[in-house]
């Protein structure tokens, strides 16, 4: 019975996917040339070489910020829940 469920739950999922995909090709390109601007204004308007550099950290800095600080506060998450179930573990053991 689980082999059936699985097998029917990928076939529904292949077929949404197919779908989605079909459905992208009518959408058209969202290209504005907008990565065309930034790679030829890189220089002038932040002064660094690297063009990957410059976007990152000038053109998208708030962007860069703020992933930083989830991946900051994941790091804390996780840091804090598995401080609790090592402590736990130690009593369990009698240490």
């Amino acid at each position: 019975m689980k082999k059936i469920i699985v097998k029917i739950s990928i076939i529904i999922i292949s077929l949404s996917f197919l779908s989605v995909a079909i459905e992208m090709q009518g959408m058209g390109s969202t290209y504005d040339g907008t990565g065309e601007t930034i790679v030829k204004n890189t220089i002038e308007k932040t002064g660094a070489i690297n063009t990957v550099t410059a976007t990152v950290f000038d053109f998208r800095g708030y962007d860069t910020l703020g992933e930083s600080f989830v991946l900051f506060t994941a790091i804390c998450g996780t840091t804090a829940v598995l401080r609790k179930a090592l402590k736990k573990g130690d009593e369990s053991n009698g240490r």
